[in-house]
C-alpha cells in the first residue's frame, strides 16, 4: 500500500508538471498569437486529467495538492487573454477567440477541476467530520450526541450534498460518492428509525413531567409501533428496549384516555416530520384527520416520490397491516397503488389540484381509514 502510494503522488507530480507548469518561453517573442492560444488551450484541455487519471486507477486526488496547477492555469490563461487582446488580430477574431477560450476554461476549469476541489472539500470537511463524530458518540453510548450528529449530517445530505455531483469526470464522482457519500447515506437510513425512537421517548418523559397524561399516552401508544418495526439485529435495539421499559410501569398505570384515531393522528405527525426531514422534493402537511397535503417544491417522477420515502415511511409509521386490504408490501398493493393515480402521469407536477383516496388498514391492524392524497 505505501508504495502505490509513493507511485500514486509521484505521478500525479510528474502529471502536473509535464502538463501545467507556467513557462515564460512558451509567452517569449518567437512565439505567435496562435500558437500562445493553441498552447493554452491544450493546457485547458488536460486539466481533468489531473483528478480523472488517478481515478481510473481508484485514487482520488486530495484538493490541497491540485491548487498549484490550478493557479498556474489560470496565470496561463489570463495572459494569453491580454496577448489576445493586444495582438493585432481584427476586432472579430479577437472576440472569437476569446469566446472559444472562455468556454473551454468554463468546461475545464470551472465546471471540472475548481468544481473537482470544491466537491473534495466538502467531503472532507463536512461529511467525513460528522460520520467521525456520530461514531465517537457511538463509541461511547452517547444517544443524545448521536441524535444531535444524525441531524446535522441529514441536513447536509439533504440540502448541501449537490456539490458532489456538479464537477466532471465520472471516474472520479463515482469514486468521491462510494467513498463520503454512499456511507453517510448508509448511516443516516441506519439512524433515522433508532433516533426518531429516542427522540419520542424525550416527548414522552417531558410530557409526563408536565403532567400531561394524555399526550403521554400517545407518543409512548407510536413508541411501540415504532419499535415493531426496529429490526431486532440493530445495535441501538437492547438500548431503546431498555429505554423503553424504563417507563412502560408508569405510562402504562396512565388511564388510557386515547382514542384509536388519536393515536394515529399523533403518528401521522410523526410521518408528516420523517418525511420532510428526509425529502426536498416535497412538503408534507396535515391539518385534518386521514388527509395528507403533498407540496410539490421541486419536480420529481412518481416512481421516485413513492418508492424513495414516502410509501416505505407511511408503512412503518403509521403501523399499516393491509391497503385496500392487501400486504402493503405483495404485488397485489403495488397494482392498487399503480392504479390509485392516471396512468399517463409520470411526474408529480401532473398531479397538482388533484386528491385521491388510498383504503388502508392502520395502527398494527387496529383501525380501517381511508386516506386522503391532497397535491398541491
Amino acid at each position: 500500500m505505501r508504495n502505490k502510494g509513493w507511485k500514486t503522488a509521484t505521478a500525479v507530480a510528474l502529471l502536473t508538471s509535464s502538463v501545467l507548469a507556467f513557462s515564460p518561453i512558451a509567452y517569449g517573442k518567437s512565439f505567435s498569437v496562435e500558437q500562445s492560444v493553441a498552447t493554452v488551450k491544450g493546457d485547458l484541455h488536460k486539466t481533468t486529467t489531473l483528478y480523472v487519471s488517478p481515478a481510473l486507477e481508484g485514487n482520488l486526488i486530495p484538493s490541497d495538492s491540485l491548487y498549484a496547477s490550478l493557479n498556474s492555469v489560470k496565470k496561463k490563461y489570463e495572459i494569453t487573454k491580454s496577448v489576445v487582446t493586444s495582438s493585432k488580430l481584427s476586432a472579430g477574431e479577437i472576440e472569437g477567440t476569446l469566446k472559444e477560450m472562455d468556454a473551454i476554461y468554463n468546461e475545464k476549469v470551472t465546471k471540472g477541476l475548481v468544481s473537482y476541489i470544491d466537491a473534495y472539500n466538502y467531503a472532507t470537511k463536512y461529511i467525513e467530520p460528522l460520520m467521525r463524530e456520530i461514531n465517537q458518540a457511538e463509541a461511547k453510548s452517547d444517544f443524545a450526541g448521536v441524535a444531535a450528529g444524525y441531524h446535522k449530517l441529514s441536513y447536509q445530505l439533504k440540502d448541501r450534498s449537490s456539490i458532489l455531483y456538479r464537477f466532471s469526470g465520472k471516474a472520479a464522482r463515482d469514486l468521491l460518492l462510494e467513498k463520503y457519500k454512499k456511507p453517510a447515506d448508509a448511516k443516516r437510513d441506519e439512524l433515522m428509525l433508532p433516533v426518531t425512537i429516542y427522540m419520542k421517548l424525550v416527548d414522552l418523559k417531558s410530557l409526563y413531567t408536565a403532567g400531561k397524561q394524555s399526550e403521554a399516552l400517545k407518543v409512548y401508544a407510536e413508541i411501540n409501533a415504532l419499535m415493531e418495526g426496529l429490526p431486532k439485529t440493530s445495535k441501538y435495539s437492547p438500548i431503546l428496549l431498555a429505554e423503553v421499559a424504563k417507563i412502560k410501569a408508569v405510562v402504562e398505570g396512565l388511564p388510557n384516555q386515547s382514542t384509536e384515531q388519536q393515536v394515529l393522528d399523533a403518528k401521522v405527525e410523526g410521518f408528516v416530520k420523517a418525511v420532510n426531514a428526509s425529502q426536498k422534493n416535497v412538503l408534507l402537511s396535515s391539518s385534518t384527520s386521514n388527509s395528507i397535503t403533498i407540496t410539490v417544491q421541486e419536480d420529481i417522477s412518481m416512481l421516485d416520490f413513492l418508492s424513495k420515502g414516502f410509501y416505505p415511511t407511511l408503512i412503518s409509521s403509521l403501523g399499516v397491516s393491509k391497503v385496500n386490504g392487501n400486504d402493503p408490501l405483495s404485488e397485489a398493493a403495488m397494482n392498487e397503488l399503480k392504479t390509485l393515480f392516471p396512468a399517463d402521469a409520470k411526474v408529480l407536477s401532473e398531479l397538482k389540484g388533484k386528491s385521491f383516496n388510498l383504503p388502508v388498514t392502520v395502527n398494527n391492524g387496529a383501525l380501517d381509514v381511508v386516506f386522503i392524497l391532497v397535491f398541491n
